[in-house]
């Protein structure tokens, strides 16, 4: 919704407002998962927990757009097949890292 309001905005104010309220956001939802991994991980693999799921997110954030852009092209990118593909893509990206991890 908030990228939305960016994109369609013509206010320098607005477009500010509108990427902050976003970076509160993904801090929120980030520091959820941060908390997730630190009460999952035992005390002594802490350190490598977080940086697998540092390199989980760096591994994301690049490669799950392109995916998810193809996947859609051939699901068809109007409607369902793309939020579809991005699910997929979405979902597997756990598995691409535990074969790296391997």
């Amino acid at each position: 919704m908030l990228a939305l309001v960016m994109a369609v905005t013509a206010s320098p104010a607005v477009t500010i407002g509108a990427y902050l309220a976003c970076t509160v956001v993904n801090t929120v939802l980030l520091g959820r998962w941060q908390s997730a991994v630190a009460d999952a991980a035992p005390d002594a693999d802490r350190p490598r927990w977080f940086a697998f799921q540092g390199s989980s997110w760096g591994v994301a954030q690049p490669a799950v757009p392109p995916l998810a852009a193809l996947a859609g092209t051939v699901a068809g990118a109007m409607g369902a097949g793309a939020f579809l593909a991005a699910g997929m893509d979405f979902l597997a990206v756990p598995f691409m890292l535990r074969r790296i991890a391997a």
